[in-house]
């Protein structure tokens, strides 16, 4: 496939557009975590995406075959980092609710660059700092429900602890995109990407369905995978590594702060949950310190 020059506007546009999609599967998951098991939706959700996209790329896999064998410790890296990262976020979802998956979510830009600080040592400043200490505020406020004697307690919700996990996968995943090899188009390196992850995830599949309770197949199920499939699989990931590409994996973070107003809206009108004061507080803790974190001065 031939790569198609993004200008920086239309990679914001591509980047907000990804975040839009993400809510999406995760108000689905939650809707459907009852009758599919996380890791079953997960796995299937990932190898329908990679049999949908092997005819349109076969031709450019093999012209870059060795290519690809000589990289395929970074796709197989990548590939854990995205595959395991929404398989993280769907078993969340049974333990807490969209908004808060959401909401928790949103700290993927101060992740991203405190993981990138570690790393690879990007420069980080003091202002950043402030950052990442009012983002983890408003973490703490969210988790605990504005009731810090949970943090006595030790009474904390384990699906947002999961979604912490998540989001750090995710935020791995964006400091690694810079080593993408460029002479692959990006719905080859995705293909190799999502082959790679859903390989590691078949595994842990076949223990949930032998352990805990298997993937019942269904029309429903059928609907939903592909659905998350095309839509949360193939185009997000494909505009994410294509806006994440030209604008750095610092800027396009700061898109995800998007994602509590978009799962929110999407929740409440299609899961009947609510949005609570302390979810209003705990979020506006964060866009400060994703604010702070990604300013240039």
């Amino acid at each position: 496939m031939v790569k198609i020059p993004v200008r920086t506007t239309h990679a914001y546009g591509l980047i907000a557009a990804t975040v839009l999609t993400w809510a999406i599967g995760v108000v689905i998951a939650r809707a459907v975590h009852q009758e599919i098991p996380p890791i079953g939706l997960s796995f299937w959700r990932w190898i329908i995406a990679t049999l949908i996209l092997l005819p349109f790329i076969w031709r450019s896999l093999r012209q870059n075959i060795q290519l690809v064998i000589k990289n395929l410790g970074y796709f197989w890296v990548q590939g854990i980092f995205m595959t395991g990262g929404g398989m993280f976020l769907f078993l969340a979802v049974n333990f807490t609710t969209a908004i808060n998956v959401a909401l928790v979510n949103a700290t993927q830009p101060i992740l991203t660059v405190l993981i990138a600080w570690i790393l690879i040592r990007d420069e980080i400043k003091s202002i950043q700092i402030l950052g990442i200490v009012a983002a983890f505020i408003g973490i703490t406020v969210m988790v605990t429900k504005a009731d810090f004697r949970v943090l006595v307690n030790l009474d904390f919700n384990v699906g947002d602890f999961i979604t912490v996990l998540a989001t750090a996968f995710y935020a791995c995943y964006a400091i690694n995109i810079r080593k993408m090899p460029k002479e692959i188009g990006t719905f080859t390196a995705l293909f190799v990407i999502l082959l790679m992850g859903s390989l590691t995830l078949f595994p842990f599949y076949m223990a949930e369905a032998v352990f805990i309770r298997p993937t019942p197949f269904s029309g429903k199920l059928v609907i939903v995978v592909l659905v998350l499939a095309l839509l949360v699989s193939i185009l997000s990931l494909a505009m994410w590594n294509t806006g994440n590409a030209v604008v750095g994996h610092n800027r396009a973070a700061i898109f995800v702060n998007l994602m509590p107003v978009y799962s929110a809206i999407l929740a409440i009108y299609f899961l009947d949950e609510r949005l609570y004061f302390f979810h209003v507080i705990g979020a506006l803790f964060v866009c400060a310190g994703i604010f702070m974190v990604v300013r240039k001065d």
